[in-house]
């Protein structure tokens, strides 16, 4: 009995670090984990030091806050996705309110077609019962007969082609009693197993996975299970924000949602005069009507932060709310009053021998001495003065508290008829209970206030001296749940099936910015020798200082050897450019090719040096995503020193700097070819004649620089002189030395370069004089690719051939 009573913990010296960011909790136990966890203190206070240090606006606007705010917002989606192991080629984010929000999108545009069937779960939330209203036809599916359904060994119940569309709602954990679901019904459902339970078949089954409960203390691995729609609430995750959620879309499901309704934002196109809309091309723009509360979603990014602060994950969270739920359960169900009877009656379709089939949620009713049942408001009332934070009632969950207490049907309609409602204190109606009382942990949960509680239980409702011994019907609860869950054959409902090959995580995942060719008009012009290549500058950190190469440099497939190979990135993980930090243009890099190290100069502060060989295995552990041009890409932190650098010299705190990744297990080739953290193309050439031009055409009073300033605030590669101006736009190709570039597109300018690159200073030229000369159409400067297999070298002083 000792050894079947003792507590196993899951935690090494996670304990210690978790206290410390919980000491607001001071003697109270919390035990409601399943209806909202705890927030840690260290992730509010990052939070909103996130806020009170960026300029955050509305995503739907067009101008520098708001940009950053839709990169900040669309890094979210990337971590939602990396954190259940998929990607945005598989599955799409569409925040909500929350998991009810999710559930209900489904409900109201979800298409049945002909004679199509809602089947539900009978432990399933309040929310998804709501799901009926949208539906003709339904059916609620017995907790029996679901594992009994889909323990049968045949695979299609019906190949019919007739029929409309299935769908099939369940929780992968009941929030009322913890039992876990198992995940294999996925793919049974799709293979039409509900079929055998409807009068009328359904051709196509989708599934809907209410996550809400699971997620929170579990881990799920959507490279392995593949259900069409995932339905999620962050609170329920990290205690903070409150009032957002998620629905995931599996991209292959997607267009069985069929939205009437659009609100601001979803658009592409809509008249008022008549009913004209055209929708936005992705998901999730069609589905998140009007503006998204967006400082709530970049505040998940901190909840994420905060699991990987504590040195948790959950997986192991899951074992350690597993653990605790045990030994609670186990302790309790052995509590028997004086005289033999049983202090508590639980609710479980589980033993809690496995934490495959069991959460960390432990639900009962308690009894006195005589068998009759304590009522629900008295076990509250008396953990409130314990300061004891639990739960009671029937928890949102109809169905499992009708099934779990054996009511019937007509008694739960003589209760409501006697007065009792959900959410009131009727917890006793004729000495029977009309709900129960809940515990529940989280992952700052401890063994000290599982023994609180327990210490409770026996103090105020135990007639002494408790007796420990197993229950009378132990060997009924055993064979119970051996008939549910070993009948199915499910052992396990976390076995993994076998990976499917064409699915990447995206941790695996960098998304390449890549550029195709502008349409343009074919040219006749003959080869001829047109100028010569004067300067080759690259930007070893995106939007820094230039670096000009003395007499050449290797060219590799992405472009310049170290050219935009870091970046450098704020709080919210977007990366920093100057049109957010003009001093960026101060930090000038210097690359020791010979010692391998890159030395970091910013005026006034001493210098500051990493390595550029490859990166150790310690420093790959440390991967990093974040946004370019609309772009997801992956990068390696540089650790802690340098970024505390770039705080201090660029005035803004929690920079980091990224280096990208460039190992074939992270990273992704398509037809143009790899790119660095640049921008459009691999590279960008300016004319020198055109500069010259230009320089002649800005009124001096207003402008006052040599050309070799005015040329560094474009941001070239490659500086040529073509000895005519604007001779880069008539040609399709370039032969520099002996390498073929072809001409991407001309380079379309912005505020960017109204920056003077030396002093960090603002102005409104040479952008006014560009914009009045070419009729608002400001482009100045090519893109070029070069398309080779391995490194080369380009030098300084080559002749150019135009094609």
């Amino acid at each position: 009995m000792e050894e079947f009573l003792k507590f196993e913990s899951a935690y090494s010296d996670q304990n210690n670090k978790i206290a410390k960011e919980f000491k607001r909790k001071g003697e109270n136990t919390y035990l409601d984990h399943a209806g909202a966890t705890l927030y840690s203190e260290i992730q509010i206070q990052n939070v909103f030091r996130e806020l009170s240090t960026n300029l955050y606006d509305n995503p739907h606007s067009m101008n520098m806050s708001g940009k950053l705010t839709e990169d900040a917002v669309d890094l979210v989606r990337y971590r939602i996705l990396d954190h259940f192991n998929t990607n945005d080629q598989e599955y799409s984010v569409v925040f909500t309110s929350g998991a009810t929000a999710a559930l209900k999108t489904i409900a109201e545009c979800f298409d049945y077609r002909d004679n199509g069937t809602l089947a539900y779960l009978q432990h399933n939330h309040t929310s998804v019962l709501g799901m009926r209203c949208f539906s003709e036809h339904y059916t609620e599916v017995k907790i029996e007969d679901a594992f009994e359904l889909y323990s049968t060994e045949n695979i299609e119940e019906d190949a019919s082609d007739s029929g409309g569309n299935g769908l099939f709602v369940y929780p992968a954990q009941c929030n009322f009693s913890g039992t876990k679901f198992p995940l294999s019904w996925i793919e049974k459902t799709k293979k039409r197993k509900l079929n055998k339970l409807l009068k009328a078949p359904c051709k196509q089954w989708y599934v809907v996975l209410d996550c809400a409960c699971y997620v929170s203390t579990n881990e799920l691995d959507l490279s392995l299970w593949k259900p069409d729609f995932v339905c999620i609430s962050f609170y329920k995750l990290f205690g903070y924000p409150t009032g957002l959620g998620a629905l995931l879309v599996k991209k292959t499901s997607e267009e069985v949602l069929v939205k009437k309704y659009f609100g601001g934002g979803t658009v592409q196109m809509a008249l008022s005069s008549q009913n004209v809309m055209i929708p936005r091309n992705r998901l999730y723009e069609r589905f998140e009507d009007g503006t998204l509360p967006f400082l709530s979603i970049l505040a998940v990014k901190h909840g994420f932060d905060t699991i990987n602060r504590l040195d948790l994950s959950f997986d192991l969270i899951s074992k350690h709310v597993f653990s605790l739920a045990q030994y609670t359960y186990r302790n309790l169900i052995m509590m028997h009053h004086a005289n033999g009877q049983p202090v508590a009656e639980l609710y479980h379709d589980t033993v809690f021998d496995n934490r495959s089939h069991q959460g960390g949620i432990v639900n009962f009713n308690l009894l006195r001495p005589n068998g009759e049942y304590i009522g629900y408001s008295e076990v509250l009332h008396m953990a409130n003065l314990h300061h004891i934070h639990l739960r009671v009632g029937c928890f949102c969950n109809p169905g499992a508290c009708q099934r779990s207490l054996k009511l019937q049907t007509n008694e739960v309609i003589k209760h409501y008829k006697a007065g009792h409602v959900c959410g009131d204190q009727r917890d006793l109606i004729d000495g029977y209970p009309t709900g129960s009382a809940r515990i529940s942990f989280g992952y700052m949960s401890t063994k000290e206030e599982a023994d609180k509680f327990l210490k409770m239980i026996e103090t105020c409702f135990v007639d002494l001296p408790m007796r420990q011994k197993y229950p009378r019907n132990w060997k009924h609860m055993n064979d119970h749940y051996q008939r549910l869950f070993k009948i199915s054959g499910v052992q396990n409902t976390t076995t993994k099936p076998v990976r499917d090959s064409s699915t990447q995580s995206s941790k695996d995942i960098v998304v390449n910015n890549t550029v195709s060719n502008s349409d343009k008009s074919k040219s006749n012009v003959k080869e001829n020798k047109v100028g010569t290549l004067q300067q080759i500058l690259l930007y070893p950190i995106k939007s820094c200082g230039a670096f000009s190469a003395s007499e050449s440099w290797e060219l590799t497939p992405k472009g310049l050897k170290f050219d935009r190979e870091w970046m450098i990135v704020n709080s919210s993980g977007v990366c920093l450019t100057q049109k957010y930090c003009k001093r960026m243009c101060l930090l000038k890099p210097e690359i020791d090719c010979i010692k391998k190290r890159m030395k970091l100069k910013f005026k006034g502060f001493p210098d500051a040096e990493i390595q550029i060989d490859e990166l150790g295995e310690e420093r790959k552990k440390y991967l990093c995503q974040s946004k370019v041009c609309g772009d997801r890409v992956l990068g390696w932190d540089c650790g802690d020193v340098i970024s505390d650098w770039l705080s201090e010299c660029l005035e803004i705190p929690g920079l980091r700097l990224l280096r990208q990744c460039d190992s074939d297990e992270y990273s992704e080739k398509d037809s143009t070819g790899n790119l660095s953290f640049a921008n459009k193309a691999q590279y960008l050439l300016i004319n020198s004649t055109s500069v010259s031009w230009l320089l002649d055409q800005i009124p001096e009073e207003n402008f006052t620089e040599d050309i070799n300033t005015t040329i560094l605030r474009f941001r070239p590669n490659f500086v040529v002189d073509l000895r005519k101006s604007f001779a880069e736009n008539d040609a399709d190709e370039f032969v520099i030395g002996k390498l073929h570039f072809k001409v991407a597109g001309n380079c379309t300018r912005c505020q960017m370069i109204c920056i003077n690159q030396e002093t960090g200073e603002s102005s409104k030229e040479p952008l006014a004089t560009l914009s009045r000369e070419f009729k608002g159409k400001v482009n100045f400067g090519i893109y070029l690719n070069l398309d080779v297999k391995e490194d080369v070298k380009i030098t300084i002083g080559s002749d150019i051939i135009r094609k």
